[in-house]
C-alpha cells in the first residue's frame, strides 16, 4: 500500500485515510459483510500483494474462495470474492472498479474489470493510453488554473476519489472533477501504472494548483472548512512544484492531454452566467472595459431616467394638489 509514515507525514494523509476508513466501513457494514471477505487492514494488503505479483483476477478470486471455511455456495463465495477484490482496488490504486455491494447506488464504474483473465496493470493500461490528438504550439499559461476554471469558465469543482475521473467533465459539462490525492500519488512506488503516468498527473496538479498563487491557497483553505460529510481535498495541493515554461506545452502532456485541451478549451471560450465572470475575467482588457462602460451608460441612463420620471410625476402631483 504505502511506506511507512514519519509523525510529520501523518497529517498529509488525512484525506487518503478518511477515505480508506469510509469505503471499508461501507463494504464492511453493507449486509453485515456478505458482499467481501475482507475483515482486516492485512487482508486488504494480502489482496494488493496479488495485484503487484501480476496475478489476474480469476486467479485472486480463486485464492480468496478456498479460505472459505463456512461451506458456502459456489455463488455466495464468487460474490465475496468479487466484492474483496473490487475493495482492495479502489484502497490499493484509488480507481473504481465497480461497486462491492449491488445493494448500493453507485454510479456507473468508470474502469469496469470485466476480463477476468487480465492482470490490474493491464486493465490500468488499456484505459489510461497516449493520446495521439495534435496540440500545436499550444501552451497552459499561469493563469490556467482550478481556481480560474471555477471563477472564470464558470466550471463547479467536485473532488473526486476515483483516478479515473481525473479531469472529467460531467454534468454536460459544468462540472469538474479532479483527483486531489496528491499525498498518495507522491508515494507511488510500484509499476502498477503505465510509465510516466503517475508523473504526469502529477504535473496536472501542478498545473492546476500553481505553488504561491494567493487565491489558490485561500480556496483551498475554505474547502478545508467544510462539513465532514463532504469530500474535502488533499492539503498538500497547495504545496506543488512550480512548473517550468518547457513543462507547461501542451505536447509535454500524453495520459491527459484530450482532457486538458477540453479544458484550455473552455477556459479560452467561456461563456459567463454571472456578473462577477465578467467581472473578474480581464484577459481581454480593451473587451473589458469596453463592457463595463457600456454597463456604467447603461445603468446612468436608467438612473437619471428614472429621476426624470420621478421629477415628472412629483410635478403632475403638484399640479393637482396645490400647497
Amino acid at each position: 500500500m504505502i511506506s511507512p509514515l514519519t509523525a510529520r507525514e501523518i497529517e498529509l494523509w488525512n484525506a487518503y485515510f478518511e477515505y480508506y476508513t469510509t469505503e471499508c466501513r461501507k463494504a464492511v457494514e453493507t449486509d453485515h459483510g456478505q458482499h467481501v471477505t475482507v475483515r482486516t487492514h492485512e487482508d486488504v494488503i494480502t489482496i494488493s500483494r496479488h495485484f503487484k505479483e501480476g496475478l489476474t483476477k480469476d486467479t485472486i478470486k480463486r485464492s480468496l474462495t478456498l479460505l472459505d471455511t463456512r461451506n458456502r455456495t459456489e455463488e455466495v463465495k464468487d460474490r465475496m470474492a468479487e466484492g474483496s477484490v473490487r475493495l482492495a482496488v479502489r484502497l490499493f490504486s484509488m480507481v473504481d472498479v465497480g461497486p462491492t455491494s449491488n445493494n448500493w447506488t453507485w454510479s456507473p464504474p468508470s474502469l469496469p474489470w470485466t476480463d477476468e483473465q487480465l492482470d490490474l496493470s493491464a486493465v490500468l493500461a488499456n484505459h489510461f493510453v497516449i493520446s495521439t490528438k495534435d496540440t500545436g504550439s499550444l501552451i497552459f499559461e499561469d493563469e490556467f488554473s482550478a481556481f480560474n476554471l471555477q471563477r472564470l469558465a464558470g466550471l463547479d469543482i467536485q473532488w473526486t476519489n476515483n483516478l479515473a475521473n481525473h479531469l472529467r467533465l460531467i454534468d454536460n459539462d459544468r462540472t469538474l472533477c479532479i483527483f486531489h490525492h496528491a499525498t498518495f500519488l507522491q508515494r507511488q512506488n510500484s509499476n502498477l501504472f503505465p510509465p510516466s503516468f503517475i508523473k504526469e498527473t502529477l504535473r496536472t496538479l501542478d498545473l492546476l494548483f500553481p505553488r504561491g498563487d494567493v487565491d489558490t491557497k485561500r480556496w483551498i483553505a475554505s474547502q478545508q472548512s467544510q462539513d465532514a460529510d463532504i469530500t474535502r481535498p488533499d492539503t498538500s495541493l497547495t504545496k506543488r512544484d512550480r512548473v517550468p515554461s518547457a513543462d507547461r506545452r501542451a505536447v509535454s502532456f500524453h495520459y491527459w492531454r484530450d482532457e486538458l485541451l477540453s479544458l484550455k478549451e473552455k477556459f479560452d471560450q467561456p461563456k459567463p452566467t454571472s456578473i462577477s465572470q465578467f467581472w473578474y475575467d480581464r484577459r481581454n482588457r480593451s473587451q473589458w472595459y469596453t463592457f463595463w462602460i457600456a454597463v456604467t451608460v447603461l445603468c446612468l441612463t436608467i438612473f437619471f431616467g428614472l429621476v426624470q420620471s420621478i421629477e415628472g410625476a412629483l410635478q403632475v402631483y403638484k399640479a393637482y394638489h396645490p400647497t
